[in-house]
């Protein structure tokens, strides 16, 4: 880092007497301290600052450059404005709440972890492998549990944002910075975090708010890291997360989420057993129908072929195979080859007892037209014919 370069270069300097130089530490400034500074800086009472340095306080540490350096950011962001109105500096506390804090700061807590308490680091290391933010409902289902831990998560959480480490926007629970959420995730041993992906997955699976897509779908993304960190080998567990995953494709389906839709497909399909076709029929049919449609959706033309082939090959009746038989005729109107697509779906209108003939003639057409009129005027008197309206238009 360039402040590690620059601390060298300044100690060589000092040992090698090329210059003078005297060290001089500044010590953390207090809640005080800082509320005197903001005071008189915005040249305001102490009463009128004192929210507004507190939030100063806890998103630096007491860190004096980064205090100048925080007020700095808020004014450049215009968090803090100027009023020409009342003659004084104005800010919106709220909005200087969710203000991230800096690298640095970032950087100053994540020496500090060591000496937090073993319940309040498990419950960090839990909250991160859910991302750099958590729904409060989600630590409440978790806790309910009480499986992932012997304690309550939800009461660790408190002391997480008065260390500076979390805060707390509205029923969101997140990391104050990216640094301070990586540096907890990195902490947990990998073989620890793929046990621990997959335990927390498990419980939100097995929880009665399952049902709930947002809770689901978190649920399916802890276990595909788990699978993705490790390789599942109990056949029954593959089998669950797999159907898991389906349930989550089709949920991301009907939100028009195709992108995440195909990654739960997939991830479903690879957990598969070698004989799915024969030991897990269905499943292996709902994943590559999906996959079939998810890519004719996507536009993904060159991987629909053989997924294709997969379900034809493997399919035990007609009635399985008609979605992916309809899918083939799509494929080939695509790549305009109309001809073999017309084909496919006369093979197929045959087979649900539906009857056309190969080629259409106008003698046919006039036959047809013929006994669609008589079927449409069959009820109609002649009587009523002439009260119609003349015809207007020839064609």
């Amino acid at each position: 880092k360039e402040g590690d370069h620059l601390i060298k270069h300044i100690n060589s300097m000092k040992e090698s007497g090329r210059a003078n130089i005297t060290m001089l530490n500044i010590e953390k400034l207090s809640e005080f301290e800082v509320a005197k500074l903001v005071s008189e800086k915005l040249c305001l009472p102490l009463r009128y600052t004192q929210k507004l340095s507190n939030l100063v306080h806890g998103k630096t540490r007491g860190n004096p450059f980064f205090v100048i350096q925080f007020l700095r950011s808020i004014v450049q962001n215009n968090m803090m404005w100027f009023s020409v109105k009342y003659r004084r500096w104005m800010w919106d506390c709220d909005t200087v709440d969710v203000q991230m804090i800096s690298d640095g700061v970032a950087e100053l807590l994540t020496t500090t972890f060591n000496r937090l308490s073993p319940t309040l680091m498990l419950t960090l290391k839990i909250v991160s492998c859910l991302g750099s933010q958590v729904e409060e409902s989600t630590i409440d289902v978790l806790d309910s549990r009480n499986e992932v831990l012997s304690f309550d998560m939800k009461n660790e959480l408190p002391r997480a944002i008065k260390e500076g480490i979390m805060e707390k926007a509205g029923p969101v629970y997140q990391f104050t910075h990216d640094i301070v959420y990586q540096t907890i995730y990195d902490l947990i041993p990998s073989d620890n975090r793929n046990l621990l992906h997959k335990t927390i997955g498990k419980n939100l699976l097995k929880s009665v708010v399952a049902n709930n897509p947002t809770i689901l779908l978190l649920a399916v993304d802890q276990i595909n890291l788990f699978c993705k960190g490790g390789n599942p080998t109990d056949p029954e567990e593959c089998s669950f997360f797999a159907d898991s995953n389906v349930t989550a494709a089709k949920i991301a389906i009907s939100a028009s989420s195709l992108v995440q839709a195909r990654s739960y497909i997939d991830t479903g399909i690879q957990l598969l057993r070698e004989d799915h076709w024969q030991t897990q029929y269905s499943l292996s049919l709902d994943l590559f129908e999906m996959s079939a449609s998810v890519s004719c959706m996507l536009g993904d033309i060159d991987k629909m072929p053989n997924v294709l082939d997969e379900i034809l090959s493997n399919s035990k009746s007609f009635d399985d195979n008609l979605k992916a038989s309809s899918f083939v005729v799509k494929l080939l109107a695509s790549s305009s080859k109309f001809n073999e697509a017309r084909s496919n779906c006369l093979a197929i209108l045959s087979n649900l007892g539906e009857l056309f003939p190969e080629d259409v003639s106008l003698p046919v057409v006039l036959e047809q037209l013929s006994l669609t009129t008589r079927a449409t005027l069959r009820n109609i008197t002649r009587n009523q014919i002439k009260m119609l309206p003349p015809m207007t238009n020839r064609n």
